[in-house]
């Protein structure tokens, strides 16, 4: 007869047991459905064309950011500050695309950010290629040319 209860009460204990990891899976599920990341970035003047901010290379404020999940039609668009940074926050988890326009209508490459549990804030930059100066390409000189004055 010990047997028999034996076999009744690790049932029980095993149905208790399926019953507590379904309520923690599904509060996992809750809290990871609801939950959101931000983006943050600077719109910069590629004036060398490497694709990075380098020394020199002027920040473009009032650039307009647009940053568009997948599947969406409209992207939600933001402007730089003063010194040409943004901030998207509370974007859900998902891929999104990111590019930049300034004044001008120079344009941006378009970039891919991954927003998910490991990757829940991101950083990036956008570089504007050509220069503040319309398109076009300004180079920084190493050396200066002074001509020799004879008295």
């Amino acid at each position: 007869m010990k047997w028999p209860r034996r076999i009744v009460a690790i049932g029980i204990i095993q149905l208790m047991l399926l019953a507590l990891l379904g309520a923690a899976a599904l509060a996992f599920g809750e809290e990871t459905e609801g939950a959101s990341g931000y983006i943050s970035g600077s719109v910069f003047y590629d004036l060398d064309g490497n694709g990075q901010a380098n020394v020199g290379e002027p920040n473009a404020a009032g650039a307009m950011v647009f940053i568009q999940g997948e599947g969406e039609t409209i992207p939600l668009v933001l402007t730089t500050d003063a010194e040409g940074f943004f901030v998207a926050r509370e974007l859900p988890y998902g891929v999104y695309r990111i590019w930049a326009q300034d004044a001008r209508s120079n344009r941006s490459a378009m970039q891919s950010v991954t927003l998910d549990e490991v990757n829940g804030a991101s950083s990036i930059d956008l570089p504007i290629p050509g220069g503040a100066s319309g398109g076009a390409h300004v180079r920084f000189a190493n050396s200066i040319f002074l001509p020799l004055v004879n008295r």
